[in-house]
């Protein structure tokens, strides 16, 4: 009890010494801490914070994919360093956006944070690295996997929330992150302050592709194209930066089937070929992203 205790109240802290970022998901008023415990507007829509550290703001229930055993098994891929090499060239985009604006505090929006693993190790390798003083927001559609950034990852702001209706007002954010996860470039443009950056990945044409020939040999999946998806970002945002990252990593049977576990790519493939997978004791796989960043047009 102790613990949940804990945790409300700093989430209580946090969001209440930046409550000026949120705006209410039903009415778009500005919204405050109320009753001690619950993020309200002035037209009385409520939104209480959780015991565990996070407030919801969905105005309705939605089913995600992205379960709380898949999104275990990507905290703990992350916790090892599977995907640190593409976090250091998010952190290199950072730190150059930051010496060019002198920006001293930042808010800095992780749109589809999932487990949250990816915006704490991001702040935590700026904060070693400037003095800026960054405050993170993660958001999520899915709760079971902001429960788990709530329980890892402290001194964030954690929310359930819808990417096609962000409960925060116009241009607050100095930094809004989309790491393998869909975008909705309109709200993403205008929650973005002027002048500063969106920071993508999407998976390059060999990302994993040791399952891939297993799972997609010979059809159109073996391979990736993100070339629409860079169509689209463009078509949104100005490219400042667009960085390549490919390297691979050694995995042990445990990590490997957590990859397997957290990989979007096991969804509907047959028993045999996951029993293939398996079989095959895959010990390299390929990482491989490519990182766009870009500002408002």
């Amino acid at each position: 009890m102790g613990d949940r205790m804990k945790k409300i109240d700093l989430a209580k802290k946090l969001i209440s010494n930046n409550s000026q970022l949120f705006k209410c998901p039903v009415c778009g008023k500005e919204m405050n801490i109320v009753d001690s415990r619950s993020l309200a507007c002035i037209n009385k829509h409520c939104f209480d914070l959780s015991r565990k550290g996070y407030i919801n703001l969905l105005l309705k229930a939605n089913k995600s994919k992205y379960d709380k055993d898949m999104l275990e098994s990507r905290n703990i891929i992350s916790k090892s360093g599977f995907f640190d090499p593409m976090l250091q060239q998010i952190n290199d985009f950072i730190l150059k956006h930051i010496s060019v604006t002198c920006s001293q505090r930042a808010f800095v929006l992780d749109a589809g944070c999932g487990e949250g693993s990816h915006l704490s190790r991001i702040l935590a390798a700026i904060r070693n690295k400037s003095n800026a003083k960054l405050q993170g927001v993660g958001i999520d559609i899915s709760k079971g996997g902001i429960r788990i950034a709530t329980r890892d990852y402290a001194n964030i702001i954690w929310c359930v929330a819808d990417l096609a209706n962000l409960p925060f007002k116009d241009k607050e954010f100095d930094i809004i992150l989309s790491i393998l996860s869909p975008a909705n470039y309109g709200e993403f443009g205008r929650v973005l302050k002027d002048n500063d950056i969106l920071i993508k990945v999407v998976p390059e044409s060999n990302y994993l592709i040791q399952l891939r020939r297993v799972f997609f040999d010979k059809t159109d999946k073996e391979f990736y194209s993100n070339e629409q998806v860079m169509k689209l970002f463009t078509k949104n945002f100005y490219l400042i930066g667009n960085q390549r990252i490919s390297y691979e990593v050694e995995l042990d049977e445990t990590s490997f089937n957590h990859l397997l576990n957290m990989t979007p790519l096991t969804w509907n493939v047959d028993r045999g070929k996951m029993q293939k997978a398996n079989k095959m004791r895959i010990s390299k796989i390929t990482a491989d992203f490519r990182i766009l960043c870009g500002k408002k047009l």
